[in-house]
């Protein structure tokens, strides 16, 4: 899927999940919470991309993602080799390894870990990149200054300006990783291709069965379906959610459409 759809589809997951979830058990979740899980979901729906030299997760970082890219790609193609079934065909650098639900869990789990014993550094090390990610795959609906520069001017603003900041956070935002990943390759699942989404599980004598919808319903990346259909209801979903469950946004709008009517009245 295009950029846009993997970063708003990430979007609004984040915050369904973050703001929908805690008030289940009686938690009030803060902006600072809500906006923070969000964000991450939405860079990390890109994250899965790492596998190939010319996505934009490689090459948001330079020099670093390209290495991370060059890292991952021969573990995504020794891992398929190792476990790879009777049927299974091709070299798993691609929509391999970091296109599974248990790498997903797996990184998730590794980022819950870190931020909840290391904390703040990590929490907000994880939003500038998630961010930077989210910034670029959305880069034709927001031009201008470059995503890092804008990724790290929120990072910043949520730390100090959000109510809550990250910190709420801390131990669980490795479930918007998770998360973020596991809605990029359900994303991939539904185009042409499928994703193995379920490996290591054997379908069909297939470590590697690449998982997707019926084929009539299937799409073509960057194809008119997406580009006309998913992608714009994908965004107004997300600008929705933001209403409902980020704190303060819903009085804001109530407050503002108030007075959108009393200047038309008054007109």
């Amino acid at each position: 899927m295009l950029g846009v759809s993997h970063a708003t589809s990430g979007a609004a997951l984040g915050l369904a999940v973050a703001g929908f979830a805690p008030r289940w058990v009686g938690v009030e979740p803060s902006a600072g919470t809500v906006l923070t899980f969000a964000a991450v979901c939405a860079g990390a729906a890109l994250l899965p991309d790492l596998d190939h030299p010319s996505s934009m997760a490689t090459r948001r970082f330079s020099v670093a993602s390209w290495l991370a890219c060059y890292l991952v790609r021969p573990l995504s193609g020794f891992v398929y080799d190792l476990t790879k079934g009777r049927r299974d065909t091709g070299k798993g650098t691609h929509r391999g390894l970091t296109h599974t639900v248990a790498a997903a869990a797996l990184i998730g789990l590794a980022v819950n870990f870190a931020s909840g014993r290391w904390g703040t550094p990590v929490l907000i090390g994880t939003l500038f990149v998630c961010l930077a990610l989210a910034i670029k795959g959305l880069d034709a609906l927001v031009p201008g200054p470059p995503s890092l520069v804008i990724a790290g001017f929120l990072t910043y603003a949520v730390e100090e300006f959000v109510p809550g900041g990250t910190a709420g956070t801390a131990g669980w935002l490795g479930s918007a990783v998770a998360l973020g990943m596991v809605v990029h390759s359900v994303g991939d699942a539904v185009t042409e291709s499928g994703a193995p989404l379920l490996w290591p599980i054997r379908i069909r004598k297939r470590s590697w069965y690449p998982v997707g919808s019926p084929r009539p319903l299937r799409f073509r990346t960057g194809g008119k379906v997406e580009t006309w259909v998913v992608a714009p209801a994908l965004t107004v979903a997300t600008f929705v959610l933001a209403g409902l469950v980020v704190p303060g946004v819903r009085p804001m709008l109530l407050d503002l459409q108030a007075e959108v009517v009393r200047l038309i009245a008054g007109a």
